[in-house]
């Protein structure tokens, strides 16, 4: 397949004024994104990983030969849950087109690190370029994509406006738009229309998403609802043997009841400590696993959980330093997972799960792992990053949201109480699951002809 910048259809094309204001302004402001810039590497220690690659120096795997006949995919995934997300649709990309170069890139480390985990036969693997004049460019150089793919909400204005420029496809995949961004968006609608012009085709999750997209200035026919991935993500089976290891080396006995709550934010972890001190009024033996969505938090929550007066067995510690697994009778009140890459087998030694980022407005986090493992699921009222998701599980009674601290409590003590209702839950969870597969074979299908028309 030729250079798309040579191809005298789709271009290239003279630059488009919008594309060069937005550059002005950017330069404009540019001051004030390198003290956001500097602040995030020297206080907050992010985007440290890979700095060479956010300035366009990619890795030789990731760069392109020019003049090859073999299509170049760009996908691009923010983080952890994006990739996990749009593995599937890699997937299916490859076998339809097997020749292609397919390469992946990230912002978040943990979405880097997850990619290298999983086996998906990337031919290359890079941070996402900072959307700012000059390295954009430079990185399209050096992939020479002829398709660009980007995941939910990740809509960067100048590259999108400079694969327009240059003929290169693109397209929006798991494409959604909360009701937080929806009030935003519509405050800059004149530039939002600009972007979403820029994108060949949008695949949005759900008919709400798709009336908000063209709401914004997408063009109709290139919206289409096609559902969300994430349905298609392969879901780990963890075996009864698998199940018990966890459990012994969490520190937990085989029979005990575990509360898991996965992927907390601050304030919540002391909401959940407090609801299993009353719990523990009733059921003497459970058991209290957090698993914080950001790993490096674990001093804070070791703490706080010394603070309600339990000890606490930390999984990054018992990695590191080959602490024993717990024998016998011995029972471990709370325990700390502070790992990466753990979570998804770890759910398989719940009883019930609390799935974190909505007792705080952060959002929530995506619940299909539990459920797929036949795990009960509770949630707070903040769920608008999944808002599709949440409706669907609601309304097919796949899971359960409270709306306060004293909720959550009353809740868990009634499913901690009731195995009939657990196993409705997670029989429905699994029945939602199965009813909603194959969002990603639909974009896969729509996503080729982009292809066949360079």
């Amino acid at each position: 397949m030729t250079d798309p910048t040579d191809n005298p259809t789709l271009g290239p094309r003279a630059a488009d004024w919008r594309r060069l204001a937005y550059d002005a302004l950017v330069i404009l402001l540019s001051p004030l994104g390198l003290l956001y810039l500097l602040w995030r590497l020297v206080i907050k220690a992010k985007s440290r990983a890979g700095f060479a690659e956010r300035l366009g120096w990619l890795p030789p795997e990731a760069e392109s030969p020019a003049g090859g006949d073999d299509p170049v995919i760009w996908v691009h995934a923010v983080s952890a849950g994006e990739v996990a997300a749009v593995e599937p649709i890699l997937r299916k990309l490859r076998q339809a087109e097997p020749h292609a170069r397919l390469v992946l890139s990230t912002i978040t480390a943990t979405g880097r690190a997850l990619a290298q985990r999983r086996d998906l036969d990337l031919d290359g693997l890079f941070f996402f370029p900072l959307d700012f004049p000059g390295l954009t460019e430079r990185t399209l150089k050096r992939v020479r994509p002829d398709l660009i793919v980007l995941v939910e909400t990740e809509l960067w204005p100048r590259l999108l406006a400079l694969a327009q420029e240059r003929g290169i496809r693109t397209c929006n995949v798991n494409g959604r738009i909360s009701d937080r961004a929806f009030l935003k968006y519509r405050l800059f609608r004149p530039l939002m229309r600009w972007v979403l012009g820029n994108l060949d085709l949008i695949c949005a999750q759900s008919e709400l998403d798709r009336e908000r997209f063209i709401a914004l200035g997408a063009a109709p026919e290139r919206v289409a609802v096609l559902g969300n991935s994430k349905f298609d993500e392969d879901f780990p089976q963890v075996p009864p043997e698998e199940t018990a290891k966890w459990r012994q080396d969490l520190g937990f006995s085989q029979e005990q009841p575990i509360l898991l709550a996965a992927s907390t934010h601050p304030k919540e972890e002391e909401r959940l400590l407090h609801c299993y001190q009353q719990l523990r009024g009733e059921y003497p033996e459970l058991g209290l696993l957090l698993a914080p969505r950001h790993p490096e938090r674990g001093d804070a929550v070791e703490t706080l959980i010394s603070s309600f007066g339990y000890g606490c067995r930390r999984r990054s510690r018992a990695v590191s330093e080959g602490e024993p697994s717990v024998q016998g009778h011995a029972r471990v009140q709370v325990a700390l997972l502070d790992t990466m890459g753990e979570l998804s087998r770890v759910f398989s030694v719940a009883t019930v799960v609390f799935m974190g980022g909505s007792l705080v407005p952060v959002g929530g986090h995506n619940f299909l792992q539990p459920m797929a493992q036949g795990k009960p699921v509770v949630f707070g009222p903040y769920m608008h990053n999944s808002r599709d998701l949440t409706d669907l599980a609601l309304r097919e009674g796949a899971a359960l949201q409270v709306h306060s601290e004293g909720e959550l409590c009353a809740t868990l003590r009634r499913l901690l109480g009731s195995e009939t209702e657990r196993q409705l839950l997670a029989v429905k969870a699994q029945a939602l699951i199965r009813k909603n597969a194959g969002a990603s074979r639909a974009m896969v299908d729509r996503i080729l002809p982009l292809l066949e028309s360079i």
